[in-house]
């Protein structure tokens, strides 16, 4: 059992002896890359901006100017220099685990056992500062409350129980029409075509709304001005 013992604590004391010198090695690297640097002459910033403008409009000659293979590799020089620079900055600002050249965060799990993804979503962090009403809302069938347009409420909340939940599924959640399908009972094309009803039904009393604030002299938005301007187009091409 004692042999046995010795034997780990010499792997540990190996490991750890390995790690140590990995880190001392990446150290050094990083040491040699800030002195192989050129001076930094201070300037000022407008010298610099314009510098680094001249080195921009340089790349883009030299990129509409390539044809050549020779020339494409050049192109492609060019920017993996720029690339090893920007990258060689950011290590200087990174804190990399047992002193490799990966940063902590590198190959994170989206769900982590400790962190779960859900911590990182937007209903969930509105909760956290205390704003319920999106998370309380988040439904079919109180799709007018998510607005806050008077109007607007009323039209939604005279749609259809149908109507909602496509409009709910599709829009807000970002849902596509073939997922719902399969989770109705219908084909992509019909939650297409249902869609397509109540939005058209959903601008047609909007259109309403908005004539009636255009002739009292209420001003509209750019899209409202845009979707009046759409109708009548519609209306004189029919």
């Amino acid at each position: 059992m004692d042999d046995y013992e010795d034997i780990l604590s010499e792997q540990e004391e190996e490991q750890l002896a390995e790690a140590l010198a990995d880190e001392h090695q990446a150290e050094l690297e990083v040491q040699l890359e800030r002195d192989e640097e050129p001076p930094q002459i201070d300037e000022p910033p407008e010298t610099r901006k314009l510098k680094r403008e001249l080195e921009r409009e340089a790349l883009l000659r030299i990129e509409n100017a390539a044809r050549t293979t020779d020339d494409f590799k050049k192109v492609i020089a060019w920017w993996n220099r720029l690339d090893s620079n920007r990258e060689r900055k950011e290590r200087y600002h990174e804190i990399s685990r047992s002193g490799l050249d990966i940063p902590l965060d590198y190959g994170a799990k989206l769900d982590g056992e400790i962190i779960p993804y859900d911590v990182n979503d937007v209903l969930i962090k509105q909760i956290r500062k205390g704003d319920y009403i999106d998370a309380i809302f988040h439904c079919p069938f109180e799709l007018n409350e998510l607005v806050t347009d008077g109007d607007l409420s009323k039209i939604l909340d005279k749609l259809s129980d149908d109507h909602k939940e496509i409009i709910f599924n599709t829009i807000v959640r970002n849902m596509s029409t073939k997922a719902l399908g399969d989770v109705r009972g219908q084909t992509d094309r019909n939650i297409r075509k249902v869609r397509a009803t109540a939005i058209k039904k959903i601008h047609k009393s909007l259109l309403r709304v908005l004539q009636s604030r255009k002739e009292n002299g209420i001003p509209l938005t750019l899209n409202e001005k845009l979707l009046i301007k759409k109708a009548l187009d519609d209306n004189k091409g029919s």
